[in-house]
């Protein structure tokens, strides 16, 4: 059952992130379903974290956990070791860190929303949870 879980919100969190980089990148207005100001808070100074695009590793850590959930699937060893396990826990905590800090930066920085990277920032924490607890 934690596989599923794992699929379901790294595919959540990839979507979420290759939209915004989309956005971005071809210069198209996000839609935001409930209002907001998603273009401002993606295209602000805090979008990009030394010269990166946040959505880039964003998009290169859910790929991580949708393998690692696959792996697990299949039953391969070597996604069962202690070392990998480790290793994605850490990986997961700094997600959520940065993730927590970017959600900093737009209630009191910025003081604007951005539904798509609330919905990162849930998955990631998510993400953390099942791994660690599930």
């Amino acid at each position: 059952m934690k596989q599923t879980y794992l699929i379901i919100l790294s595919l959540i969190g990839f979507a979420v992130s290759a939209y915004m980089y989309y956005s971005k990148k071809f210069n198209k207005p996000l839609f935001c379903p409930i209002g907001g100001n998603c273009d401002d808070v993606i295209k602000s100074k805090y979008g990009k974290t030394f010269g990166i695009e946040n959505t880039i590793p964003g998009m290169g850590y859910y790929l991580l956990i949708f393998v690692y959930a696959l792996g697990l699937i299949s039953n391969r060893n070597l996604f069962k070791e202690v070392i990998v396990y480790y290793s994605l826990v850490g990986i997961s905590s700094a997600s959520v860190l940065f993730s927590l800090y970017l959600a900093y930066i737009q209630k009191f920085v910025l003081r604007k929303w951005c539904h798509y990277c609330i919905i990162s920032t849930i998955a990631s924490l998510l993400i953390f949870v099942v791994i660690g607890y599930g």
